[in-house]
């Protein structure tokens, strides 16, 4: 993979356990295999922190968005990439499973890569803002966002000539009654606008519905949805008295490429 230096942006060239540049600039690679490109001069945490890590982990681990990341690695499979970066990567449970000779995952969340390192050797994982990616101009045949902002300018900046460039988003109906068993007044997602600057090639709607059986999985699935951050301690204790829920999930797949 063609990795740059964070700090002086020349190539990256891995020698034993570390990658160094033709400036000597040296970055280690931890135990667990991940790679820390991400310049910091505080101890703040950035990215997820452990409890959301948790919760996301404990949650997608019961394959309840398996439909999604089989359509995603089927839809990938047909472009055949040989090297496929994915932004915000998490703790890896899509990036896992993505067809592509080289691939790197890329996270802000430290607690995040660590636990994706450690459960996917097929993959490098690497410590950055995915709004500064220690990528190579024009190096990457496929890049994917899965549920993050769009890094629209290093998108364009790493893909390849007729690139290619997945993300996913919440349809409009995505954990409908989920919001109508927290909220007086639920409302639909809108729906995402086309991105700028990449010609759209395919949306696909993928919707299923699943059965969430105890507390503990309904609320991890909160946790880890953006509501989490704007519903009052009030109305987020009304999970306590869900025991058992069915709930659409509902995602739109939009591929894109490059100009």
């Amino acid at each position: 993979m063609n990795l740059i230096c964070p700090v002086c942006k020349t190539k990256l060239t891995q020698i034993d356990r570390s990658f160094s540049c033709v400036n000597h600039h040296h970055f280690d690679i931890a135990k667990s295999g991940y790679l820390n490109l991400f310049l910091t001069n505080n101890n703040k945490i950035h990215g997820d922190n452990k409890e959301m890590i948790q919760a996301r982990t404990s949650f997608l681990n019961m394959d309840y968005y398996l439909p999604l990341k089989e359509r995603i690695v089927n839809e990938i499979k047909k472009i055949k990439p040989q090297s496929l970066v994915d932004l915000a990567c998490g703790e890896g449970y899509y990036t896992k499973d993505l067809p592509a000779i080289n691939k790197v995952g890329i996270d802000l969340s430290k607690d995040a890569i660590q636990y994706a390192s450690k459960h996917d050797s097929s993959t490098q994982y690497i410590v950055s803002s995915i709004f500064d990616c220690p990528i190579l101009e024009h190096s990457i045949d496929c890049m994917t966002t899965i549920f993050a902002p769009i890094a629209i300018e290093e998108i364009q900046r790493c893909l390849k000539k007729e690139g290619h460039f997945f993300c996913v988003f919440p349809a409009e109906d995505h954990l409908y009654q989920l919001k109508e068993k927290l909220y007086d007044t639920p409302y639909k997602n809108e729906k995402p606008q086309r991105l700028e600057h990449l010609s759209l090639v395919e949306e696909i709607r993928i919707t299923s519905t699943i059965h969430l059986k105890d507390t503990k999985n309904i609320q991890s699935l909160f946790m880890m949805t953006p509501y989490y951050f704007k519903t009052s301690q009030t109305d987020k204790e009304k999970i306590n008295n869900l025991h058992q829920l069915d709930v659409t999930i509902d995602f739109y797949l939009m591929h894109y490429q490059s100009l």
